[in-house]
């Protein structure tokens, strides 16, 4: 599977999965790691963040977020970080109403498959 071996060689860059159960099923996922930057220093990086949609809404998605931000001040991070797709607005505020807010640009360059 694709996706199951596409996280393993994450897992082994540092990624990590933390999820809620709700309703005897995963409600939301959040794909993580932790970095070090010079601009940044010690920080959390959020590659991913799910709730089911049947389920959102109900308070997964900032419990993750709260997850999140302990585990970084536990470790001594500075900051949390995620990008979001700029047509994402319901995420946008979401993440507003979650503390976040913009602090930069993420630029992105594609290649034509090889």
């Amino acid at each position: 599977d694709s996706f199951l071996a596409t996280v393993r060689r994450m897992e082994k860059e540092g990624y990590r999965l933390a999820f809620i159960e709700g309703r005897r099923k995963v409600a939301a996922v959040a794909g993580y790691r932790t970095m070090h930057t010079l601009f940044a220093g010690d920080t959390i990086y959020v590659d991913d963040l799910v709730t089911d949609p049947s389920l959102r809404s109900r308070g997964y998605g900032g419990a993750l977020i709260d997850w999140l931000e302990d585990l970084a001040m536990k470790k001594g991070c500075k900051m949390l970080h995620l990008d979001s797709g700029v047509q994402r607005d319901r995420a946008h505020r979401f993440y507003f109403t979650a503390g976040f807010y913009v602090n930069c640009f993420h630029f992105a360059m594609e290649f034509d498959d090889q």
